[in-house]
């Protein structure tokens, strides 16, 4: 039995020696400067008073210390040198540990320490005979409790972990973390893991970390996690990020036309991009490299909704869930065909064929004057545009559904350009195909069929069979009469206002008048009863009578010059002769 009590003390003292310290158990005791009295006063060495107060492993109890050049200073000696390695302080103001040799050299100084833990040296400081804690500060505060350990204690509690962690900058293969990171004193740096595996290591200064290469639409779990200057490990801090899926194109437009649709679009600027994939109604179409930005789909069906998608690829196989458009082609509008153009004097006849669609409405009919133009009008391109008429110079005319339509506002011999356009079901006009015709001259009207009775009255009744446009003009005696509209076909002249010419026919004729101021050949009236016919009107045979006379006159007076030229002569010399005998 005596031999076992030696070894059991030998094993407790090993215990006790190499086992690590809790920080519960030097929070109050165990410590070099537990329960003894140490000094107080205005610097080391200077014995103002002795206290036991942050000894006592009370934290009841303390001592005031004071500001800068004050009595600013907690002290001991040590009997003999010896190592410290840990201190534990609680105080309400910071304050500085300092340790001294015996000939008052620094060995040491932690400065501006007062969180109530165990706090560890960088290094076992060795032969230490003064400990203190000096208030550099400007204001006082409390001591509650003060102790140092020499040996060398082995820290198994871990930092407080970072605070704050939050992502951001979250792309398709990449996302960075932020924190903060704990005050503990003896903290020393973070180590990052993604998926519970570790990444990286970083230093106490970083307060970030930026992952790369990750999957696009990925869910990752970060864990960041705080060591201190032991390598003691926290718990960690994690949290869940999702990555965005590839991006996709933007601004996809289109712009239909009826058997087309165009589409465009912007590139990613991402760096991996390589192209796009481009699928119509769900069906696969073409690849595109990263440099194209557009595309024409062709041959499709009018009036017809198609759904248009831009898938991105990636260098990594990686595609994007696709960008998706949709446009309906239009309806067509194709122009009428076989246009042609009839012209009377009075009218232009238009027909065509109009086109063959399920989506034609009708046609528009337009109509503008072409006039010849000068030389310098020809040569320079002027033109005359009024503000009734489009900029092209057409005037809207008609609107039908039918093949043909007839023009009734035309004027003889004019050159007209007609243009007919179709309209389909949604209004939409097309260009329209032009026809040019010139109207020929009016004809020159004439009477027919003209025939003279005698109402009961006695006034003489003429009528006519045509024409029947325009106006008929009658002269009395070569003077104007009146004048009626020739559809009435006939004119009534009163019985006294009638005359008649040296052979007893009636000096009145008719004169017809066209539409457009075409004059016909004029007409007697022809006569009632019994009457010598001649083949000359009275008028006809005066004009002629007169035609004559002018003809003959100068030959007649030529002859009786001939004849009478002596007596002539001689009344010219006996004038002359009578005349010089006065003067």
């Amino acid at each position: 039995m005596k031999r076992i009590l030696p070894f059991i003390a030998f094993i407790v003292s090993f215990i006790f020696l190499f086992t690590p310290f809790s920080r519960d158990v030097f929070a109050f005791n165990g410590g070099l400067l537990n329960n003894k009295t140490i000094y107080f006063g205005a610097y080391v060495g200077h014995k103002y008073s002795r206290i036991s107060t942050v000894t006592d492993n009370e934290l009841s109890t303390y001592q005031d210390i004071f500001e800068f050049n004050n009595y600013n200073t907690i002290w001991h000696q040590f009997s003999i040198p010896t190592k410290i390695g840990s201190f534990y302080l609680k105080s309400s103001t910071r304050l500085n540990l300092v340790l001294y040799s015996s000939n008052m050299t620094k060995l040491y100084e932690r400065t501006h320490v007062s969180s109530d833990d165990i706090q560890f040296l960088d290094s076992l400081v060795d032969n230490v005979s003064y400990v203190a804690l000096i208030n550099t500060g400007t204001g006082g505060g409390r001591v509650y409790e003060f102790d140092v350990f020499s040996n060398a204690l082995v820290d198994t509690m871990p930092p407080s972990n970072v605070n704050s962690l939050v992502a951001s900058s979250i792309k398709s293969t990449s996302f960075s973390v932020d924190w903060s990171n704990p005050s503990d004193t003896d903290f020393d740096g973070t180590k990052i893991y993604l998926n519970n595996i570790l990444v990286t290591t970083l230093d106490k200064t970083k307060t970030s970390y930026t992952f790369n290469g990750l999957n696009p639409n990925t869910t990752y779990t970060v864990k960041v996690t705080s060591f201190d200057t032991s390598q003691n490990e926290s718990s960690g801090v994690t949290l869940t990020v999702k990555t965005l899926p590839p991006p996709d194109v933007t601004n996809l437009e289109l712009f239909p036309s009826t058997y087309s649709i165009l589409a465009q679009w912007i590139n990613p600027t991402d760096s991996g991009f390589i192209g796009n994939d481009i699928y119509l109604d769900g069906n696969f179409i073409t690849s595109l490299d990263k440099d194209a930005t557009s595309y024409n789909f062709t041959n499709l069906n009018p009036n017809t909704s198609y759904a248009v998608k831009v898938v991105s690829k990636f260098i990594d196989g990686y595609s994007s869930t696709g960008q998706t458009a949709t446009a309906k082609t239009t309806i067509p509008v194709e122009d009428v065909a076989d246009l042609q153009a009839d012209a009377k004097y009075d009218r232009v006849k238009l027909s065509w064929t109009p086109p063959n669609s399920e989506f034609f409405s009708h046609v528009k009919i337009y109509r503008k004057n072409v006039e010849q133009q000068s030389f310098w009008d020809q040569l320079f391109g002027t033109t005359s545009v009024s503000a009734e008429t489009p900029s092209d110079g057409y005037t809207p005319m008609f609107e039908t559904n039918g093949t043909y339509w007839t023009d009734l506002t035309v004027t003889p011999e004019t050159t007209y350009s007609y243009k007919v356009t179709s309209v389909n079901i949604e209004g939409d006009e097309s260009q329209g195909v032009t026809v040019e015709t010139t109207t020929p001259s009016e004809p020159v009207p004439v009477l027919s069929g003209v025939a003279t009775t005698q109402n009961e009255n006695g006034d003489y009744v003429v009528t006519w069979a045509s024409p029947t446009k325009g106006i008929v003009k009658v002269l009395i005696a070569g003077k104007e009469y009146a004048q009626v509209d020739a559809a009435t076909k006939q004119i009534v002249i009163k019985k006294e206002d009638m005359k008649t010419d040296f052979f007893g026919a009636y000096a009145a004729t008719l004169i017809p008048i066209g539409e457009y101021g075409t004059k016909g050949q004029a007409v007697t009236v022809p006569s009632l009863g019994e009457k010598i016919d001649f083949p000359l009107s009275f008028q006809d045979f005066m004009e002629t009578v007169v035609s004559i006379l002018a003809w003959v006159a100068p030959f007649i007076v030529l002859s009786l010059v001939f004849i009478f030229w002596r007596p002539i002569f001689n009344f010219i010399k006996k004038a002359i002769s009578e005349r010089r005998v006065k003067q």
